[in-house]
């Protein structure tokens, strides 16, 4: 990354392609140790395409920047153990998907219906849901286990390497912790907002934002005051994120057309800190919409529209909206550390402000907003 990359609108789709190819080698390089088996190849091929299939590789971007951002100098090897992040989102995600029964991801099918399909194909025997989900959980676990692959083979001193695996083993067993908590905000009554910002805590600030930042910084030199102020912006930042990605989840996405995912937070249940503020200020006739609304599986735009409604009036669309800048500004100042390269900074507090100004585009619904 050289000055021209300064900008953070210009370094992600720039780095991203590097990330990209580094991605490519590493599939080629697990070839080479592949089971003779074409059943095995064909698990392979299907989660190099599914690894490569959209996203901005923001949190392998991350660990770059960490890296450089402590003074690391050997990017391309910083890079190599980037894919890492990438390969650890493959599993969260398959996994997800599945708890979900979700049929898309990243505008492809989902890696269980990828192998309902295949059994249907090749004329297997029994049930194609139940080979679906038991073949998109060794891919997950596999996946893992590439992802620590992608560290140990970096090329980086072993000891930077062992600390980079121990915060990303760490970050794994969080995300798996935030996940339980989220699955609990489903179905258990009396959820609260310091339940909500727990589990953004764990199942997003840390694995989105603050892992990738600590872990590139590991990989450069052991822990010091420079990766505590990483870890302060990346935890404030990274629920802030999440919680712009619920106001997205409820009010969509204007950049795509007919935006069912706008549906699906409230088919799947989820207790966000829109919801949780929007009960507690409604009357009892707007609380029974909402509760009649949330994991309704076929919950109608109407119905949904009727609870948007409600959000914006009670003021928990804005208080979410302030609560996020409050965050992301918090994180930004975080930054104002003399031991962090300063080119870096003004990076990361760009992308910082980049992933909560996502909200400014989604509609009307809010004035502009600005994180200075």
């Amino acid at each position: 990354m050289g000055d021209k990359e300064l900008d953070h609108r210009k370094l992600i789709p720039e780095e991203k392609e590097r990330i990209e190819d580094e991605i490519v080698r590493f599939f080629e390089r697990e070839r080479e140790a592949l089971m003779d088996d074409e059943r095995a190849q064909t698990l392979l091929d299907l989660l190099q395409e599914y690894t490569l299939r959209g996203g901005k590789r923001v949190r392998a971007i991350l660990v770059v920047l960490g890296y450089m951002a402590v003074g690391g100098k050997d990017v391309r090897k910083a890079r190599r153990g980037a894919v890492a992040m990438e390969l650890i989102q493959d599993m969260l995600l398959i996994h997800d998907d599945m708890m979900d029964q979700g049929p898309v991801r990243r505008g492809g099918p989902s890696f269980h219906r990828m192998y309902e399909e295949l059994h249907r194909k090749e004329g297997l025997r029994g049930d194609p849901e139940a080979f679906g989900r038991n073949m998109a959980i060794i891919a997950g676990d596999l996946a893992e286990s590439y992802g620590e692959r992608a560290l140990l083979d970096c090329g980086l001193p072993k000891e930077r390497v062992q600390d980079a695996l121990g915060i990303q083993v760490e970050m794994v067993r969080d995300t798996g912790y935030g996940q339980l908590l989220d699955l609990y905000s489903e179905v258990k009554e009396g959820w609260t907002e310091e339940d909500v910002m727990k589990v953004h805590r764990y199942k997003t600030a840390r694995y989105t934002i603050e892992a990738p930042l600590l872990i590139g910084a590991a990989l450069s030199g052991p822990p010091d005051v420079r990766a505590r102020a990483l870890s302060e912006f990346g935890l404030p930042v990274g629920t802030a994120f999440q919680i712009i990605d619920d106001i997205i989840g409820l009010y969509g996405d204007p950049a795509r057309e007919d935006d069912k995912s706008k549906l699906s937070d409230l088919a799947e249940g989820k207790r966000t800190l829109l919801i949780i503020k929007a009960l507690e200020c409604c009357d009892e006739e707007e609380r029974d919409l909402i509760l009649s609304a949330l994991g309704d599986s076929s919950v109608t735009e109407e119905k949904a529209e009727q609870v948007r409604q409600i959000v914006r009036r009670t003021g928990s669309l804005e208080y979410s909206r302030e609560r996020a800048e409050h965050l992301t500004r918090q994180g930004i100042k975080a930054l104002d550390h003399p031991g962090l390269d300063p080119k870096v900074v003004s990076l990361l507090k760009g992308i910082a402000r980049e992933l909560v100004g996502r909200a400014d585009r989604s509609g009307d619904y809010l004035k502009p907003h600005a994180v200075p």
